[in-house]
């Protein structure tokens, strides 16, 4: 939902592509959607180093890449996403924008705890939509932190409407009013709402930052083979 900055970096991806296949003999080659999601693997690791942690990303190649000749591209305009709460993006839609989350999650049919720990970690990734700081919680962007859950739960910040609308929120330090951040719906869910609240404090511990990082990589792992049928 951004194709100026997806054609960035799908070229840089088939340039890789094309350089690997190349070399490779007896037929070997690389699929664009292993390649993606590969990379996808590898960002996170290096997020999570850059938190102090060494991870490995389960990765299981077997993707294949549909032709021009196999896609019908007007049908590609009908399932066009309104919202894609996971990277802050909404446009204008009757749904409120945390039942757009909740739709979207229920679709990759993730438990209330997979979603928590997938937005929590996507937005301390720095992944959202035009890069907007909506949501991105933590002093440390692009490290794999918990810090969304402890700066969203400090009681030192106290969380305000932009406008009636009540799409945007500032979080501000309750003793000097000094901005501190600011969060979408979908970011202040994790506080408002009790059950997703309940498991915001658990990733918000000081000592949960194994946890969450555990947590995220499952989950993310969850999602990238839903498509896998091959693997069941």
């Amino acid at each position: 939902n951004n194709p100026a900055g997806l054609a960035t970096v799908l070229k840089t991806l088939e340039g890789i592509q094309k350089e690997f296949n190349f070399a490779q003999t007896g037929g070997k080659m690389v699929s664009l959607a292993d390649l993606i999601v590969l990379g996808g693997c590898a960002g996170i690791e290096q997020a999570a180093k850059n938190a102090g942690h060494e991870v490995t990303v389960p990765f299981t190649p077997g993707r294949a890449d549909a032709s021009q000749e196999q896609t019908d591209v007007e049908s590609f305009t009908y399932p066009e996403p309104v919202a894609d709460s996971f990277r802050n993006y909404l446009t204008r839609y009757a749904l409120r924008a945390e039942d757009m989350l909740v739709d979207r999650a229920q679709l990759l049919t993730l438990t209330a705890p997979e979603m928590t720990v997938l937005v929590g970690g996507m937005r301390v990734l720095n992944t959202n939509f035009d890069r907007s700081q909506h949501g991105v919680f933590t002093k440390r962007p692009e490290a794999l932190t918990n810090d969304f859950f402890v700066n969203l739960l400090d009681l030192g910040t106290t969380w305000k409407a932009t406008s009636e609308s009540g799409e945007l929120f500032e979080g501000r330090d309750r003793k000097t009013g000094e901005l501190r951040w600011t969060g979408t719906r979908v970011d202040l869910i994790f506080g408002a709402n009790s059950e997703l609240r309940a498991i915001a404090e658990v990733y918000g511990c000081e000592d949960s930052q194994e946890r969450f990082t555990h947590d995220f990589v499952a989950a993310w792992t969850k999602v990238m083979n839903l498509d896998r049928f091959d693997l069941v």
